[in-house]
């Protein structure tokens, strides 16, 4: 036995399924007034005009930083802000490190002490542990070591 949705869950009286059910009705009344056949008439007015964004062609960057809390780049931005941005991974390859969304979040002072165990201003990252991303906001890297270690940041982006 098949039992019809409609009849356990009626539409709400001015709810949005009978509201537009209503507008179907009033355009497909209309259009069969200006002379279209029921069959057309009803067609026309289901169509719905959906926008489509046109995309140009993906494009991949890499690259990988050095980071130490001692040397020149205790904090890097890894990405900058990109609207056309569909994802990124980033991996820290020989020491933790503290991702933020801010560089005054990066710049905090407890973040160079998280290897310790204490908290951070950020995400903490750990070895060896991809993270992907699917952000078009600007992502910063802060160094939770003296010894230096490399973070590598892969970008896929429309061009």
């Amino acid at each position: 036995m098949s039992t019809d949705p409609e009849d356990l869950f009626p539409p709400k009286p001015g709810g949005m399924v009978a509201t537009a059910r209503q507008r179907i009705q009033d355009d497909v009344t209309r259009l069969e007034q200006l002379g279209e056949a029921p069959a057309e008439a009803e067609a026309a007015a289901l169509k719905i005009d959906v926008p489509v964004m046109e995309r140009g062609t993906e494009f991949a960057r890499a690259r990988t930083f050095s980071v130490s809390t001692t040397g020149a780049n205790p904090v890097v931005e890894l990405l900058g802000r990109d609207p056309d941005r569909r994802y990124a991974v980033i991996l820290a390859l020989d020491e933790p490190v503290v991702i933020s969304f801010s560089e005054q979040a990066a710049q905090d002072p407890r973040n160079v002490v998280n290897a310790a165990g204490l908290s951070a201003n950020g995400f903490t990252l750990p070895v060896n542990v991809p993270v992907p991303v699917n952000s078009t906001s600007v992502i910063w890297c802060t160094a939770t070591s003296s010894t230096p270690g490399r973070v590598s940041v892969m970008a896929f982006s429309y061009a």
